[in-house]
């Protein structure tokens, strides 16, 4: 009788602690489930058990996961590793951000980026997974914690609201950056951005923002395709197609995903994968 009575007064504080933990927190234990299946199952199999219904992956343009994934074998190789390096999440607990990361078979390659979105049952599941150009040798290895931000201070009304005004940051930042895409970058990105990508910036770290933006093409053209609002109004995630011409005024074209969150000056863009790297 003891016994079970402090079995069930365990479970009783796991779950109690469990549901204390901050969605950030959630969100890298979220995080290192999926990569301890991607090491136990292999990538085909994780990915379609921690996947949404409705996620997506740019191969090279914007296409459900799930059907990408069903076609492909089951295989537990090459092996896969990737473990969270910052965690940013809405203050409604919906929406989150993982970026980390990853390594074939022992040797670290570059970066991922998640969108996580919270389900109906209280649990996590990734809605964009992909990943840039980045250098990941400097980062803390997979025992190292995650860094988890603070939520934003305030949002606005609504979802919708907050989507309609990352619209216009959107078409403000493309309409800047046909003129001047360094220029348009330096006035939406927030002091603590992180950035990777594209092709060719294997050697600057995410945070190595003003580096990144001083090699970004002088013009570029950004067409956003879609995303989602956090019910709190306070993040929002976007992607959409780039492209730019190269100094032998060959077309590069890419993708983006970034991610926007609302701080005391306004809307700034706090992450962005700029995706040419296929």
């Amino acid at each position: 009788m003891l016994k079970i009575l402090l079995g069930v007064g365990l479970a009783s504080t796991l779950f109690v602690s469990a549901q204390a933990q901050t969605p950030a927190a959630q969100v890298e234990a979220a995080e290192r489930a999926f990569a301890a299946d991607g090491l136990a199952l292999g990538v085909r199999d994780s990915f379609l058990k921690h996947m949404a219904d409705d996620a997506i992956v740019f191969a090279p343009g914007p296409v459900s996961a799930r059907a990408l994934y069903e076609q492909r074998p089951s295989s537990k190789k090459p092996k896969l590793e990737w473990w969270p390096q910052r965690v940013v999440a809405a203050r409604s607990g919906d929406l989150a951000l993982s970026v980390g990361p990853w390594a074939i078979n022992g040797k670290r390659g570059g970066y991922y980026a998640t969108i996580w979105r919270r389900e109906p049952n209280g649990g996590w599941k990734w809605i964009y997974d992909g990943g840039a150009a980045a250098d990941p040798a400097p980062a803390p290895g997979p025992q190292a914690p995650a860094r988890l931000d603070a939520p934003a201070k305030t949002g606005e009304a609504s979802a919708a609201i907050a989507f309609d005004k990352v619209r216009a940051a959107e078409s403000a930042l493309a309409a800047a950056a046909e003129r001047d895409a360094p220029g348009a970058y330096r006035k939406v990105l927030a002091a603590d951005a992180w950035l990777l990508g594209p092709k060719g910036a294997e050697g600057l770290a995410p945070a190595a923002v003003t580096e990144r933006v001083a090699a970004r093409p002088e013009r570029m053209a950004l067409t956003l395709r879609g995303g989602g609002a956090s019910k709190a109004g306070d993040f929002v995630w976007t992607h959409g197609e780039t492209g730019w011409a190269d100094h032998q005024e060959i077309i590069e074209h890419a993708h983006y995903m970034h991610v926007w969150q609302k701080r005391p000056e306004g809307w700034r863009l706090i992450f962005e994968a700029l995706i040419n790297d296929r």
